[in-house]
């Protein structure tokens, strides 16, 4: 039964996720949206030097490894990430017309429902890091997605220190 409801949980995060995204990526798209998220990439590459920031189409993805945020088995940030996570926010400030999810993730090591809930608790923490620094809560959502999306393989220590991240996709909020 347990298990039963962590898999009808899981279904619900997705379908809230596609949700969130379809609502972004709606054809009803303004003059320019590429434009505006590739000038926003630009200056998040520019002031991110500890992440990974990528573009694909017009989305953005900004992974900061875990190490950078978090002391390991923690969701308490790191005082020195403080800074930077105060450059990310104003650059989300000046460009508002985005919606960013913000996913935390594990390696495999410990038991799902840890890893949950670690995931959670951290993707929480990084987003209420950027509302300290103004950014509006209101385009701002979580999702602990634990070990389920690994980037690397689990059977390294090199492969579970690059799952361990969490990852902010910001993408373009198209309104009526």
């Amino acid at each position: 039964m347990k298990r039963m409801l962590m898999t009808s949980r899981y279904w619900v995060y997705a379908l809230l996720a596609v949700t969130f995204m379809a609502s972004c990526a709606s054809s009803k798209k303004s003059a320019s949206p590429h434009a505006y998220m590739t000038k926003q990439y630009k200056e998040l590459k520019n002031v991110l030097n500890e992440a990974e920031v990528s573009i694909i189409k017009d989305s953005l993805k900004v992974i900061f490894p875990n190490n950078v945020l978090f002391a390991s088995s923690s969701d308490e940030l790191k005082p020195e990430i403080k800074p930077t996570f105060g450059h990310f926010a104003d650059v989300l400030n000046k460009y508002n017309k985005t919606k960013i999810l913000i996913t935390g993730h594990t390696d495999s090591t410990g038991s799902a429902t840890y890893n949950r809930e670690l995931s959670e608790k951290r993707a929480t923490r990084a987003k209420d890091l950027l509302s300290e620094f103004k950014v509006n809560n209101d385009r701002m959502f979580t999702w602990g997605l634990a070990d389920r999306d690994p980037i690397a393989s689990n059977s390294t220590e090199e492969g579970k220190a690059k799952n361990r991240r969490v990852e902010f996709v910001i993408l373009y909020d198209v309104k009526d």
